[in-house]
C-alpha cells in the first residue's frame, strides 16, 4: 500500500522563477555583489492552489485507536471481521493504521470502528502537504539573518551569545536530509560540517532518510548550515545536531500516520526541538496525541502556520494546537506579512519567509531564503530561493536550539523567551496577523538570567516596537 503525505507549506510542483548563473567575473545584478560560481535558483513554495492528491484523504486506509486495555490478538480479530487488517503501528502512541478493502469507503469505515466499544476513536488518514560574523560567501544575501534596514532577526548579534551545544538535537520532519553519501544519493557539500545523529526514513523503512525531493534539505539548512566554512551560506544554529526524518516520498506525498511516528520517534530518541514544515487543514487526534506527548515529554514542536491565507485562510494542523506547538507565520524583508501566510489565533510568532515577488532589499534577486537544496536530480546540488512558511518555521527551531543549548530546555519556557521578545507588529501585543511579533534571536538568547535557565527568573529583555516598513 502506497501511504500519501503532501509536505512542505506551498504547491508540490513548485514553480522556477528564473534561473541566477553566478559567476565570479560577471557582472553584479542591481547593486549586488559578483559572486563565486555558484548557483542560485528562485523558486516558489508558498504561492498557487494547494494542491491535494486525490479526495484529500487516503482511499485505502483509517487510522485507529483501542482502549488501552484491549490485547493485540483482540484487535487483529476486530479488525479481520471487518475485513480489514493492521498495515502499520505506533507502540508510544498506541494507534494502528487499518488497511481497508478497495471497495469499502474510509467514512463510512471510519463510522463502524468508532462505534465499537473497544474502540477509543477512528479518523480519515489526512494529507499533510509540504507547510560572530561568518564567511559563507553567499551571506550576504541571507537578509534574513543580517540586513542594513535592521529587518532581519538579529542573528549575528545572537551568534556571540550562543551558536549551539552538538548535544542539542533538532529533527527535521520532512523529504529527508541530503546528510550522507550513499548510494545514488550525495551529502550536500555546504553540510559536510553539519553535525547529524541517525534518523530514519519512514517511507522505505530504512535508516538512511536521504532525500529526494529538495524541501527537507533547504529546511535544515536554514537551521543547521555549515557555517563559517568559507562556501555558501549560514545556519541559525550551526553547532546544533540535526536528526533527519523522512515522512514522504520524492513526490512529497505520505500521511499523517506517518508524521505522527515520526514525531514519536523523534521524541524517543533524544530531539530536543522538532521542525514541521508542514501541515494540514484537517485536524487530526493522532497528530494532536503525538505533538501533546512531545510537549509532556519536554520536546519543543515548531510547525509552519501555512500558506493559504488566498485561499481560504485555514487552520493548519499540527500548527493550530496551539497548546502544544509554536505556529509560525511568515514576514518579507519589510516586515509586513508575507501574501500567503495564514493568520489566526494559533499564530504565535512571524519569521522571514519571504516574497519573491518583490527585491525590496535591491540586491538583484527574488527576496526568497536562500539555502542550498536541489531540483529534480539529488546529486545537482544549488543555491535555492524558497518562499513559504516552511521557510519560517526552521528560523524559530533554530532559535529554540540555542535556547536549550543555554540550558533552557522546557517548552513552555523556550516559548516564553521568544514570545516576550518578539518585535511587535501590527496592532500593539498580539495579534492574528503577526502573533506576538517578529522573532528576535538576541533578545530571546538575552532573557533568561545566565544562572537560572530553569526559567525561574527572567530578565525584561523586549525588543524595540517595529510599526513602518523598511520599502513599500
Amino acid at each position: 500500500m502506497k501511504r500519501h503525505v503532501v509536505f512542505g507549506t506551498g504547491m508540490i510542483a513548485a514553480t522556477c522563477l528564473g534561473i541566477l548563473m553566478l559567476c565570479a567575473d560577471g557582472p553584479s545584478r542591481a547593486g549586488a555583489q559578483d559572486l563565486p560560481a555558484e548557483e542560485v535558483v528562485a523558486v516558489d513554495y508558498g504561492s498557487g492552489q494547494t494542491f491535494y492528491p486525490g479526495p484529500g484523504f487516503s482511499p485505502h486506509a483509517i487510522i485507529v485507536k483501542f482502549d488501552s486495555h484491549v490485547p493485540q490478538a483482540e484487535r487483529l480479530r476486530i479488525a479481520q471481521e471487518r475485513r480489514c487488517w493492521i498495515a502499520g503501528s505506533c507502540a508510544i502512541g498506541d494507534f494502528h493504521l487499518l488497511g481497508i478493502p478497495q471497495s469499502a469507503d474510509p467514512e463510512q469505515m471510519v463510522e463502524v470502528f468508532a462505534q465499537h466499544e473497544s474502540v477509543e476513536y477512528a479518523e480519515l488518514d489526512y494529507y499533510v502537504r509540504v507547510s560572530f560574523v561568518p564567511d559563507d560567501r553567499l551571506y550576504p544575501y541571507q537578509w534574513n539573518l543580517n540586513n542594513a534596514a535592521k529587518t532581519d532577526i538579529r542573528m549575528q548579534a545572537a551568534w556571540e551569545i550562543e551558536t549551539g551545544d552538538p548535544n542539542v538535537i533538532v529533527a527535521v520532519i520532512d523529504t529527508g536530509v541530503a546528510y550522507e553519501d550513499f548510494d545514488k544519493y550525495r551529502q550536500a557539500p555546504d553540510l559536510a560540517k553539519t553535525r547529524f545523529v541517525p534518523g530514519y526514513d519512514f517511507v522505505h523503512d530504512d535508516d538512511h532518510p536521504n532525500d529526494d525531493h529538495g524541501h527537507g534539505t533547504h529546511v535544515a539548512g536554514t537551521i543547521a548550515q555549515s557555517t563559517n566554512n568559507r562556501i555558501g551560506v549560514a545556519g541559525v544554529a550551526f553547532n546544533c545536531s540535526i536528526m533527519p526524518i523522512k515522512a514522504m516520498d520524492e513526490q512529497g506525498i505520505g500521511d499523517q500516520f506517518l508524521v505522527a511516528r515520526a514525531i514519536l520517534f523523534a521524541v524517543a530518541h533524544g530531539a530536543r526541538v522538532i521542525n514541521l514544515s508542514a501541515g494540514s487543514p484537517q485536524s487530526s487526534n493522532t497528530l494532536r496525541q503525538a505533538v501533546r506527548t512531545a510537549y509532556e515529554r519536554g520536546v519543543t514542536v515548531v510547525a509552519a502556520a501555512g500558506n493559504d491565507f488566498t485561499t481560504g485562510n485555514r487552520p493548519s494542523y499540527p500548527a493550530a494546537e496551539k497548546d502544544f506547538c509554536i505556529g509560525v507565520g511568515a514576514v518579507r524583508f519589510d516586515l509586513k506579512r508575507s501574501p500567503y501566510s495564514n493568520t489566526g489565533s494559533y499564530v504565535s510568532i512571524v519569521a522571514p519567509g519571504g516574497d519573491l515577488g518583490v527585491d525590496q532589499n535591491l540586491d538583484g534577486y527574488p527576496d526568497g531564503i536562500l539555502q542550498q537544496a536541489f531540483r529534480s536530480d539529488p546529486n545537482e546540488f544549488a543555491y535555492w530561493f524558497f518562499q513559504g512558511t516552511s521557510m519560517a518555521a526552521p528560523h524559530v527551531s533554530g532559535v529554540a536550539a540555542l535556547l536549550a543549548s543555554r540550558g533552557v530546555t522546557e517548552p513552555d519556557k523556550i516559548r516564553e523567551a521568544i514570545e516576550r521578545t518578539a518585535r511587535d507588529l501590527g496592532p500593539r501585543g498580539r495579534d492574528n496577523e503577526y502573533g506576538w511579533g517578529m522573532l528576535d534571536a538576541q533578545a530571546a538568547l538575552s532573557y533568561w538570567m545566565p544562572d537560572d535557565r530553569n526559567g525561574s527568573r527572567a530578565v525584561e529583555a523586549r525588543a524595540p516596537a517595529v510599526r513602518s516598513a523598511a520599502t513599500p
